[in-house]
């Protein structure tokens, strides 16, 4: 009763900061909690992150064995960033982590968020004594194109501790330093990169207090702090994590130098040309010829262009933009991704601080709405992918109102239950998208590196960016159709293997289809495969060229086609090894070919190995698709110089 008392005679304002907030937290959190859900996260980062917590957890800091994928090095957490953020977690872990399990990182992120925004609302309240103004703040705060791209990298440490910033902001104003001096401490160790953030966000907070002495004084004290603390980070404290086979190399910009010494001598050196490479693609790769273009105008129009009424507030922007668009890798210049992060984090406050200026009470309020809507509508606009500078990829992972979102195409439930199964010590090998679900253990490893694992979780299709699809799937069906692995179990497109040292098929049924053309049907428009079944093209029967028996297949652009199998008996999930043996052994040209509908699934034409008669054998794996109509296998060939194909072999693994 006192609750709904006090819910009634609650201003409206406060009623309508509360409805926001319970709005956008059911958002994040649908967000967050459904990526991870759906396996929409990845080894690459928040595999890595729960790694990294739980190692903390057990006062461990190990080198990450899911690094050592092919062609990478292993390295510790702390060597990626120097960050002691998840040091600071530790507790958070014991609390909630036996309830929350790999959610946990993602269930803080937004409370994070939610608690940022609560800050940035205090503060504007803070600063304008505008209850209303504070409200439509932080709903703009919510808006903001970044904060839904940042969904598409998981969690990062930069996403969280940009939540902080808004409230050392707000604790520093309202004069309790001791408690902002923490804040202050955290953030500096949580990335490389805050002491300069700092020193310009110190710069902005002095225009705020020109006229006050101490608070001045606190200002410079501050910005002394994070020079020192940055010259001692990088003289001391990076180095000592440095190992020869992991330098550090978070330094990429190498248009400026190669050391942050050298990017500041060019910066003072060369005014002008670093002025240019604020909007020029220094690399002059076309692709990304509109994305710092982009970046711009999403941000200007998302209520940016109310920084040009009070320009001070571009000063503490200036370190995050050079380090977005001075970077070596054009993905970060964007609008994808968390890279607009911190832009995010500042914008609201600097918008809605320069809008209290305003005058005339109508147009603050009618300034707040019509930069609330503008953000909306440019949030909603880039949501569509097609409407990028960069259009590839998906947003489904920003957008919980896509029809996709809730509905992937397998079973999300029961492969989670599948993943119970795993022992929690056992040594595991997972895919990209399974690995951060099972990564708070002492041995994991992204598929395909599985040396020393006892299982193996991972998705059919290619769920490791690195690989193309084709080596993915060698990686996967080879280990399928080894004796050394049994399947725990199937759910299409998730498999579990576990290793079998016995050398024996368990779970595996193999079934085999042959054909060597040496049999054709009485109504001569077939040839007959081992088990009696039919392929097309016996007009390419040809004994003048055989590797076994008397007969093979001639392909050439007069008759292009030959072995035209159907599989009919075949279904969903099957695991196919097809091969063929083909003569000459010319490179590019005589292909193996899987297709179904209008597409082309699979082809080949360079072989795995050859005989002492100069055949070679080309060899397809293939899971048989979901919409396999018209499925078959063929060999082809539309060159005028013919290929010869024989001793076509199709071995079927399915689960009993």
């Amino acid at each position: 009763m006192n609750f709904l008392r006090n819910l009634k005679e609650m201003p409206l304002s406060q009623k309508v900061f509360y409805i926001i907030m319970l709005l956008f937290g059911c958002i994040f959190f649908t967000t967050l909690i459904g990526n991870h859900y759906y396996f929409r996260t990845y080894a690459f980062d928040y595999g890595v992150y729960n790694f990294a917590f739980w190692d903390y957890a057990h006062f461990h800091v190990s080198l990450i064995p899911c690094l050592e994928v092919v062609g990478n090095s292993r390295m510790t957490f702390m060597q990626d960033h120097f960050s002691l953020t998840f040091w600071y977690f530790v507790p958070l872990f014991w609390i909630f982590n036996w309830l929350t399990g790999s959610y946990t990182l993602l269930i803080l992120l937004a409370l994070f968020i939610l608690w940022s925004g609560w800050a940035t609302y205090k503060l504007i309240k803070l600063k304008t004594n505008d209850e209303w103004l504070a409200v439509i703040s932080v709903l703009y705060y919510f808006l903001l194109q970044g904060r839904y791209s940042s969904f598409a990298s998981d969690c990062n440490i930069l996403i969280i501790i940009c939540c902080f910033v808004p409230l050392f902001l707000f604790y520093f104003e309202l004069k309790k330093y001791v408690v902002a001096g923490i804040l202050l401490i955290l953030l500096l160790f949580s990335r490389e990169d805050m002491p300069i953030w700092f020193i310009f966000i110190f710069l902005v907070i002095g225009t705020w207090h020109w006229k006050d002495k101490r608070v001045l004084a606190l200002c410079v004290g501050g910005i002394l702090v994070c020079i020192v603390y940055f010259i001692v980070l990088f003289k001391a404290f990076i180095p000592m994590l440095e190992t020869p086979n992991k330098p550090y190399t978070l330094f990429q910009y190498s248009v400026l130098g190669k050391t942050p010494t050298e990017a500041l001598g060019y910066c003072i050196m060369h005014p002008i040309d670093t002025f240019k490479l604020l909007y020029i693609n220094q690399f002059h790769n076309p692709v990304f010829n509109n994305v710092k273009e982009e970046f711009y105008l999403v941000y200007l129009i998302s209520g940016g262009f109310i920084l040009f009424f009070r320009p001070q507030y571009f000063i503490w922007f200036i370190p995050v933009i050079a380090q977005k668009v001075f970077n070596d890798d054009e993905g970060r210049w964007g609008i994808n991704g968390y890279y607009s992060i911190t832009i995010v984090t500042l914008l609201p406050i600097s918008v809605f601080l320069i809008i209290s200026k305003f005058k005339l009470r109508w147009l603050r309020y009618s300034f707040s709405i019509l930069v609330c809507i503008m953000a909306l509508s440019v949030t909603w606009y880039k949501m569509n992918i097609n409407n990028r500078a960069v259009p590839w990829g998906t947003t489904i992972k920003e957008n919980m109102f896509d029809p996709a979102f809730f509905h992937p195409d397998y079973d999300a439930g029961l492969i989670h239950k599948v993943l119970k199964l795993i022992p929690p010590d056992a040594k595991l090998s997972a895919s990209s998208s399974i690995l951060p679900h099972v990564s708070q253990r002492s041995y994991i490893y992204e598929f395909p590196d599985f040396k020393g694992a006892d299982y193996i979780a991972a998705f059919t299709f290619k769920d490791y960016y690195v690989s193309s699809d084709s080596a993915y799937s060698m990686f996967l069906n080879h280990l399928i159709f080894y004796p050394g692995w049994d399947i725990v179990s199937y759910i299409p497109p998730f498999i579990l293997l576990k290793k079998n040292k016995n050398g024996t098929y368990v779970n595996k049924v193999f079934d085999s289809i042959e054909c060597g053309a040496e049999y054709i049907a009485s109504d001569k428009k077939h040839l007959i495969t081992s088990d009696g079944e039919f392929t097309d093209n016996p007009e390419t029967r040809d004994s003048s060229v055989k590797r076994n028996g008397c007969y093979s297949c001639k392909v050439s652009s007069k008759n292009q086609f030959g072995y035209t199998y159907h599989g009919v008996n075949f279904k969903t999930g099957d695991f196919l090894k097809i091969t063929v043996w083909k003569y000459p052994a010319i490179k590019d040209t005589g292909n193996l070919i899987v297709s179904w509908g209008k597409d082309i699934g699979k082809f080949t034409f360079n072989g795995i190995k050859k005989d002492s008669l100069g055949w070679e054998e080309l060899e397809l794996y293939i899971m048989v698709p979901k919409v396999r109509s018209d499925f078959k296998v063929f060999v082809m060939n539309d060159k005028s110089k013919p290929i010869w194909f024989d001793d076509l072999k199709i071995v079927k693994c399915s689960v009993k």
